[in-house]
């Protein structure tokens, strides 16, 4: 996990002196961060995507690697389907996790073996989770704390985080976004004026409207 704040060593340059890391005029700060964010969305998708190609490669892998095991079983290779595993360069964690997986959402746990069968999906969460809580009790003492650490959390997870009042928030799965439907044209951050002057486009907190006029 890369970490959103950078080291402070990196905001100084060779003789010392502060070194911003977006070294832009006040007037065109806006622009910057609108241009920015457009960036970051576009990164966030890409993610997203190649994130739902491994699902797919993973459940596709995993009847193929179900029905490989399967078939060394029935030829009786006692130990041919880790020797197998070494020789094609697949590791055997994941391939015993993706077959696990498969039979459990299939219901054909019964077709494998007592000791293949691993603890499911939730119970690993589950336990992942007792173990996080445990190591950050002492650092997060209050449900303030706790509550802005499960909202950071949340977005690094890519989840949707909405605010509520007293300190309320409520965490939904994202909405599918349709690529075609998405505009890749990236926000202009300077403008030409009829004078023919380039000045920064406005991107300024405007004084009129509320947070209801400009839903996300």
């Amino acid at each position: 996990m890369y970490e959103v704040c950078p080291p402070p060593e990196m905001f100084l340059s060779e003789s010392g002196s502060y070194r911003p890391l977006c070294p832009v005029d006040d007037e065109y700060v806006a622009g910057e961060i609108i241009a920015r964010w457009f960036h970051r969305e576009h990164s966030r998708r890409l993610k997203n995507m190649h994130e739902t190609e491994m699902l797919t490669f993973d459940a596709e892998l995993a009847e193929l690697l179900f029905r490989m095991k399967q078939k060394l079983s029935r030829l009786g290779r006692n130990g041919g389907w880790s020797l197998w595993l070494r020789q094609q360069n697949i590791q055997r964690s994941t391939a015993d996790r993706l077959v696990t997986q498969y039979a459990e959402a299939y219901g054909m746990t019964d077709e494998l073996r007592h000791r293949d069968i691993a603890e499911p999906l939730e119970a690993n969460v589950s336990l992942a989770a007792s173990r996080a809580s445990k190591r950050l009790m002492n650092m997060l003492k209050t449900q303030r704390s706790r509550m802005s650490f499960i909202r950071i959390l949340a977005d690094l997870f890519g989840l949707e985080v909405e605010y509520g009042e007293a300190d309320s928030v409520r965490l939904t799965i994202p909405a599918f976004v349709d690529e075609a439907t998405v505009n890749h044209t990236v926000p202009n951050v300077m403008r030409v004026t009829k004078a023919g002057a380039v000045v920064p486009v406005d991107y300024e907190l405007k004084e009129f409207g509320t947070e209801a006029d400009y839903p996300l």
